[in-house]
Parts: structure tokens; C-alpha cells; sequence
């Protein structure tokens, strides 16, 4: 179950990489400072941890839980930057 979960975050992951690469390219805003090195060290934590099925336990959580929950906050991170960025008034 987890292996399928992580597949569709892979899939949701690209796509919303892809969205936020063309709001980069169109929109020039301050909260891209911001919001884009997040990206970028999520986006490196997750290019570094193995991408193998065993089991393998950092500080007790196995690895592939870790890498659900950087998936889920970097489609979190990126959907909240579209929702600043589309705002006039922004949050920040």
C-alpha cells in the first residue's frame, strides 16, 4: 500500500514541479525567494535517500515513510506558492 501511495505522489511530485517551473517563468515575485529554496532542499533530501524497497529504519521510521512525508509537504509547499502568488494581497 505504501509502495502505491509513494507512486502517486512520484506522479503528483512531477506535476506540480512542472506547474511551478512555468509560474517561475512567468511570474517574477518576491515570495519565490522564499518559497524556492524549500523546494530545492526538499527537492535534494529526496534525490539523496535510496530508492530501494528493503526495509531501512532511520531513527525508527522506515525510510520510504520519510519520503511519503517530504512528498506530501512538497506538494503542500507548492500548492500553498500557487495560491500566494495568484493573491494580490498576499499571505506573505
Amino acid at each position: 500500500m505504501l509502495d502505491t501511495l509513494e507512486f502517486i505522489l512520484k506522479i503528483v511530485f512531477f506535476i506540480l514541479s512542472v506547474i511551478w517551473i512555468s509560474r517561475i517563468m512567468i511570474l517574477r515575485t518576491d515570495k519565490q525567494i522564499v518559497i524556492n529554496p524549500v523546494l530545492i532542499g526538499i527537492g535534494a533530501i529526496l534525490a539523496v535517500f535510496p530508492q530501494s524497497n528493503s526495509y531501512i529504519e532511520v531513527i525508527g521510521i522506515s525510510m520510504q515513510s520519510i519520503r511519503i512525508v517530504l512528498y506530501c509537504i512538497y506538494s503542500l509547499v507548492v500548492i500553498f506558492g500557487i495560491y500566494a502568488t495568484n493573491q494580490k494581497n498576499g499571505i506573505f
